[in-house]
């Protein structure tokens, strides 16, 4: 029985950031209700934020299409990978969730979770979806994809 962990980044975000919990800006705005088109039919019984403002403002788009259409699902607010690891092998095995995290806790949970190691994710990039099927602890696949409006190169 397979567990699917769709993994991204909050959306875009003023850069540099002026706040200490910054919302989304336009573009992060459109972005999340991309999500709406994108995994409709992905099939996702919970989603997963942290607590900062820009995850939540992420996935309130998606959760609230489910709601229209009476498909209630839980939001879970957890900050670290850990509880998140810890959570979704505890209630959410063989079920498909979203994950909304942050340029370096969205790379350590897909390690936490059996992936591949990967980089902290660059502050100026948020167009990536991560797809990880866990099917044991030692058979796990990962495929990254893009979403939304491509983002723009990093400035150096």
């Amino acid at each position: 029985m397979a567990t699917t962990v769709l993994l991204i980044r909050h959306a875009d975000k003023d850069i540099p950031q002026l706040e200490s919990d910054p919302s989304l800006n336009d573009r992060g705005m459109a972005r999340s209700r991309e999500l709406v088109h994108i995994l409709s039919t992905a099939g996702i019984q919970a989603i997963y934020t942290s607590q900062a403002k820009r995850a939540k403002m992420t996935a309130k788009p998606f959760f609230q299409a489910q709601l229209s259409l009476s498909i209630p699902l839980p939001l879970v607010r957890l900050d670290s990978a850990t509880e998140l690891r810890d959570d979704i092998l505890t209630h959410r095995e063989g079920q498909t969730v979203l994950v909304v995290g942050h340029a370096n806790t969205v790379p350590e949970l897909i390690a936490q979770l059996g992936g591949p190691s990967l980089s902290e994710i660059d502050d100026c990039v948020f167009d990536n979806l991560f797809v990880l099927v866990r099917r044991s602890a030692t058979e796990v696949s990962l495929t990254t994809l893009k979403y939304g409006e491509p983002t723009p190169p990093c400035s150096t």
